[in-house]
């Protein structure tokens, strides 16, 4: 009597979830999205064939090796992720909290190359002008204070004409029209715009002259590298005030371990056409298996192969995965 067939045994379009722990352990991190994860067992054998004729015909086939292995892509670049994939020994923290840079000399604090990009070592690195009309006196080196915001910051650069200053230790946010002020009623802008600029302010060394970006350095503000233009203005004992935001960072140093082991869980998700599945393999050593784009179209992905390995804690017969269906 033949068993009676059912679609509910067939597996289609699959999803589901990957769990990865440190061997031995209990707990286990979410690998989270993942582009795909595929299981492979291979077989190897070796053949005693006849040579009583020219059929060659195998007389034994004995089994020599089991190999089981694991395929999947991370599409998520978290900490533990890339710890794992790019064998890092441990997740380091570097945080930058907010804050400011006034008047660093050029050649002492900070060595600028001609045509060359040089670190000022800090993060999204700004600038805040405030343009409108100056009554009284304003300098380089002056606190000013919103009247109306409470907002305060230090004067980086003073333009006279067209009127504007360039601040840094900015604390609050300005307001438009409102006075600003270093002497309430005496010395003070009130400012008709109020710009976060991607940019450092770099001066000469008497703070009255303003180099520009574009045609005496260029900037990224993102990573904080600066490059002086050997055709610019420029020159050592030029003076380079800014902010940076606050950033939390973190980092690995790549290759620093030896073989990472985890052990693996996948689930089936229980709503997905076909049965329900747990596959646990107890020991798998992770091994980065491709290029990870850096630059790219699409999801960079991280490709991983495991190799299954036996864990020899676990009772026998039972040593490599264990397969649930529910």
């Amino acid at each position: 009597m033949s068993l009676a067939s059912s679609s509910d045994n067939i597996r289609y379009y699959g999803t589901g979830r990957a769990y990865a722990g440190e061997f031995g352990e209990a707990s286990f991190d979410d690998l989270g999205e993942l582009e795909n994860i595929n299981f492979a067992l291979t077989v190897t054998t070796e053949k005693l064939k006849s040579t009583r004729n020219a059929s060659r015909a195998t007389l034994i086939e004995k089994e020599t090796e089991r190999d089981a292995t694991l395929t999947f892509g991370l599409r998520e670049m978290t900490n533990e992720n890339l710890k794992m994939t790019l064998l890092g020994s441990a997740i380091n923290t570097d945080n930058q909290s907010a804050s400011y840079v006034f008047q660093d000399v050029v050649g002492t604090d900070v060595d600028l190359v001609d045509d060359l990009y040089v670190d000022l070592g800090k993060l999204n690195v700004f600038t805040t002008k405030l343009t409108g009309t100056i009554t009284g006196t304003l300098a380089a080196g002056d606190t000013v204070t919103g009247q109306t915001s409470s907002a305060t910051g230090k004067i980086a650069y003073m333009n006279a004409d067209p009127a504007y200053i360039e601040l840094v230790n900015v604390s609050g946010t300005f307001q438009a029209g409102e006075q600003v002020y270093e002497t309430v009623d005496t010395n003070y802008i009130t400012p008709t715009s109020v710009e976060t600029l991607e940019d450092i302010v770099v001066t000469d060394s008497a703070g009255t002259t303003r180099l520009v970006q574009g045609t005496d350095y260029s900037l990224d503000v993102d990573y904080g590298y600066v490059r002086r233009y050997s055709a610019g203005s420029s020159v050592d004992t030029d003076l380079i005030s800014y902010d940076y935001e606050a950033v939390d960072r973190s980092y690995i140093w790549g290759m620093s371990a030896g073989s990472v082991t985890r052990k693996l869980i996948f689930v089936s998700d229980k709503d997905d056409q076909g049965i329900r599945q747990r596959w646990t393999f107890h020991k798998v050593n992770i091994l980065l298996n491709g290029d990870f784009p850096l630059i790219g179209e699409g999801a960079a992905i991280l490709s991983v192969t495991g190799t299954v390995l036996k864990d020899t804690t676990q009772a026998s017969g039972q040593e490599y995965y264990k397969v649930e269906t529910m």
